[in-house]
């Protein structure tokens, strides 16, 4: 079975650049710059506990067994904090930038691919409950 290189390259990160949620909040907050003010009364924990959610899910190769979450988180974003579906994608470029960064040289076409293919798998996901 062929290693997948999203998880692979988180893994690699992780021991290059440790925690990564500033960098990935920062370019989340100048891409999507609707996004920092949605997310001012939440504080840097809660804000830790939701990347965290969204690394967990990016690892995934299939979100079948996330249905009931998926349903459940995209809703309650949509009604409760009035996020836009656009938002899902420019937080998920934002991350996958900050990881091909700490990656530096070893960041190639592979990753790239796995990368983007996820990205899409995901967002179609969240499409589909939107």
């Amino acid at each position: 079975m062929a290693k997948d290189l999203v998880y692979t390259s988180f893994e690699i990160v992780a021991e290059k650049a440790g925690d990564i949620s500033l960098a990935v909040y920062k370019n989340y907050f100048a891409r999507c710059p609707g996004s920092k003010e949605l997310m001012t009364h939440v504080d840097d924990i809660v804000r830790g506990r939701m990347l965290d959610e969204v690394y967990r899910l990016m690892m995934n190769e299939d979100y079948s067994d996330e249905e009931s979450y998926l349903n459940f988180e995209v809703k309650n974003h949509r009604l409760a904090y009035s996020v836009k579906p656009d938002m899902y994608g420019n937080l998920l470029e934002a991350l996958k930038d900050v990881i091909a960064e700490s990656l530096g040289a070893e960041w190639n076409d592979a990753y790239e691919l796995a990368w983007q293919s996820r990205i899409d798998l995901f967002i179609k996901e969240i499409q589909n409950r939107h």
